[in-house]
């Protein structure tokens, strides 16, 4: 097992890392800010052209064809860069597709998707529902059409989805389809996030769907769609890296150029500390995610390492932002920072595709501490 990106895969993310330091100025970010999606079209055209946007899907559709460790390595610059969230969401609804949908959906949604003419986004949680057989979104009918009723929260890029990839309950088990998101009885509501990413709320009120909008078979999505969360969160764990290594960055340049009665305050033993803390924590989240994208990559079974990743990964990242805020000291409290857009982005991250209390609670069960002997 070799972590470290080859030569060819470190130039990729050099050019990617010069692509988004220049499109991705202070300026421009403070106009997305006002924008309804967060991005605009100019941007989302440009990376499509570089084509991220089909960076880890099959040549034949269109894709690039790069391995999950690779695309992991993308992402990581996008998190460095507190790239767009619209990104993060057109990257995974494609992966959706490509993973969920049958031969016919892929060859007829993802070239639309990799050129960036087409965003379908994830709905898939649901408020009060860790797993989808508990879920009140439900699937129901025959024939041709079928009936889709509920309610998700928590759709990344939901404002200009063209489609959302809908995880309803069904017949006993758990169904994935493509709902066109203007479709009859869709209703998308924008919610307001302390991390500035564009979530919502979509609700579906008994939509009429064809059958043929079903991804794969009828009821049986439940092992795909867990093999699908897993890949998610290992990306999720690559974009916290990248944030969390620019944080570190900043915040070493930061103490190397303040002074404080009479020294610069990275001479200070403490300060060396908490920076060296830091580094742990990221060399730490940056080894646990890649082992845990490259056995996905490899097809190896990989439960436990993305669970350390994601139970890793997310409070590190959030332990690092909150070092650096204490680092800057007044500087890192003033809101116009851009150390605030990497600390909140950490909390919201560190949530998505399950907390770090759910991770471990995972991990703990394939310790199968339950049945372990006691000691006497």
């Amino acid at each position: 097992m070799h972590l470290a990106p080859t030569d060819e895969q470190r130039a990729i993310q050099e050019e990617a890392r010069r692509f988004l330091a220049a499109e991705i100025t202070r300026e421009r970010r403070r106009a997305w800010d006002e924008l309804p999606g967060g991005w605009d079209d100019e941007f989302r055209r440009a990376v499509a052209r570089l084509g991220w946007l089909g960076w880890g899907l099959p040549e034949d559709v269109g894709g690039h064809g790069a391995s999950l460790l690779e695309l992991g390595l993308l992402l990581e610059e996008c998190g460095r860069a507190a790239a767009p969230s619209g990104l993060f969401a057109a990257i995974a609804g494609g992966l959706g597709i490509a993973a969920l949908g049958t031969a016919a959906q892929r060859r007829a949604w993802l070239p639309a998707v990799a050129r960036g003419e087409r965003l379908v986004t994830l709905a898939v949680e649901e408020a009060g529902a860790s797993v989808p057989s508990a879920f009140a979104t439900t699937l129901r009918g025959r024939g041709r059409t079928l009936r889709l009723a509920g309610e998700k929260q928590y759709v990344l890029q939901g404002v200009d989805a063209d489609a959302f990839l809908v995880v309803a309950r069904d017949r006993g088990g758990v169904s994935a389809l493509l709902v066109p998101a203007d479709a009859p009885g869709v209703a998308v509501r924008a919610q307001k996030t302390f991390a500035k990413d564009r979530q919502s709320v979509v609700r579906f009120r008994d939509v009429a769907v064809p059958a043929s909008a079903l991804l794969g078979r009828r009821g049986a999505a439940g092992p795909r769609l867990a093999a699908l969360r897993d890949r998610l969160a290992a990306l999720a764990c690559a974009d916290m890296v990248g944030g969390a290594d620019a944080v570190l960055a900043m915040t070493t340049r930061y103490v190397c150029e303040r002074e404080q009665f009479g020294a610069k305050l990275g001479t200070f033993q403490a300060v060396q500390q908490m920076a060296a803390d830091m580094t742990i924590a990221l060399e730490g989240a940056r080894h646990v995610t890649r082992q845990a994208l490259w056995r996905l990559a490899e097809g190896l079974p990989a439960r436990r390492e993305v669970a350390i990743a994601k139970a890793w990964t997310g409070p590190a990242y959030r332990a690092i932002t909150l070092t650096a805020h204490q680092l800057h000291g007044g500087a890192g409290y003033v809101v116009d920072h851009d150390l605030h857009r990497y600390s909140s982005r950490a909390v919201e991250a560190e949530l998505r595709f399950g907390s770090a209390e759910a991770w471990l609670e995972a991990i703990g069960d394939d310790l199968d501490l339950v049945r372990a002997p006691r000691r006497r």
